[in-house]
């Protein structure tokens, strides 16, 4: 007997993907049963490590017409330190919400995606366009499944993309894009006595942060409906003991940008003011190196997927998101129609307790099922 659609969802809350280390194959192994069960092909592509992505495609009649990607990673974040009330792979069921670790972010909408492919196929509704789910792993570390979807598909070939995270069934039109950059400040040791024969790394990294400081101005840009760009630091590192003068410093900064294809710019220009900065004789010297790139993704709401997703939720406003998909893999140009769309709550991604609204799963599988039909039609 097929699981109900709350059962299933259920079942993938409890199943720990979390990430590192991942293990997303035991997730796939799911939707293969379930697949094998309603006599649905599929595909499993083997990542290695217990990983893998998941694909079912719907043939549509017409040939060459393109393709509809709908997309759901299935890895978590790691559970953390603080407590939850809720077991996070329990998927208890509480005053209407499923609590877990991925009941919002995203093994919500992931289910309900396949749920409505599923529903199209037990029906045999003739689709015009070729409908493909992709279920991939590692989003929430390195991208590990989109990238290698890009590297063995053409991607040409997709005519619109349907991202499932967590938007509380808002239609969501682009995320920001994120550029993270690592400064390594290398100087030179000394007794802490005697500070004046070394060059002091954790001291000269003030100067970066204060470069940090005058680009949150010179950098700060506004796009509706992505809201503001910003630039932080967030992460820093240095010294041996304290009778040293350290010789090495490092300092992680967050930068999110709201226009596509301006981070190798920044980046260039990021690396610049630092030469301008540590120009002296008596200066550390420096590095940088890009520890993450994610781009800005945005589509203009008069593209079909949009209109379509607009009329299928009787809403006229489109919103934004500050959090990166793999829409930044896959579409890191903006080129391909992009829309995200799920039930889950974006503010609760990544926290404890984190919840989905059971109602609102089971209306986003209606909504994705309807989308579908009216994209494809």
């Amino acid at each position: 007997m097929t699981q109900s659609n709350i059962e299933f969802l259920q079942s993938l809350i409890n199943i720990d993907s979390t990430n590192p280390p991942g293990n997303e194959h035991e997730i796939v192994e799911l939707f293969i049963k379930r697949c094998e069960e309603n006599n649905i092909p599929y595909e499993v592509t083997d990542l290695g490590n217990n990983r893998s992505n998941f694909s079912v495609i719907l043939k549509g009649s017409a040939e060459s017409n393109g393709k509809l990607l709908l997309l759901g990673h299935t890895d978590t974040v790691k559970i953390g330190t603080q407590k939850w009330r809720y077991n996070p792979f329990e998927a208890a069921i509480d005053n209407g919400k499923l609590y877990g670790r991925g009941t919002t972010d995203m093994k919500s909408g992931l289910a309900a995606l396949y749920l409505a492919v599923e529903r199209l196929h037990q029906e045999n509704y003739m689709l015009t366009k070729d409908v493909e789910f992709l279920a991939t792993a590692g989003e929430e570390v390195d991208s590990i499944g989109a990238e290698y979807y890009v590297k063995t598909t053409n991607m040409n070939n997709i005519d619109s993309i349907v991202i499932a995270e967590p938007t509380r069934e808002k239609v969501v039109v682009g995320h920001k894009g994120a550029l993270w950059i690592e400064v390594t400040l290398t100087g030179k040791t000394a007794h802490g006595a005697m500070p004046e024969q070394g060059i002091n790394a954790v001291e000269s990294i003030n100067k970066v942060l204060n470069l940090v400081e005058n680009l949150k101005e010179e950098w700060s840009e506004e796009r509706p409906p992505l809201g503001k760009s910003s630039i932080s630091a967030n992460m820093i590192g240095g010294g041996i003991q304290t009778n040293v003068i350290p010789d090495q410093c490092t300092l992680n900064i967050d930068i999110r940008t709201v226009t596509p294809n301006i981070h190798e710019k920044l980046y260039q220009q990021f690396t610049e003011r630092l030469k301008q900065i540590f120009s002296e004789d008596d200066s550390p010297e420096f590095s940088t190196k890009i520890i993450l790139n994610r781009a800005t993704v945005i589509t203009d709401k008069n593209q079909n997927i949009i209109k379509n997703a607009l009329d299928v939720s009787s809403t006229d406003k489109v919103s934004g998101v500050s959090y990166y998909t793999d829409g930044s893999v896959l579409n890191p140009d903006s080129n391909i129609p992009t829309l995200i769309y799920g039930p889950g709550i974006e503010t609760l991604a990544h926290q404890p307790d984190e919840y989905v609204e059971v109602e609102a799963f089971e209306r986003s599988i209606t909504f994705f099922k309807n989308l579908i039909k009216s994209y494809a039609k």
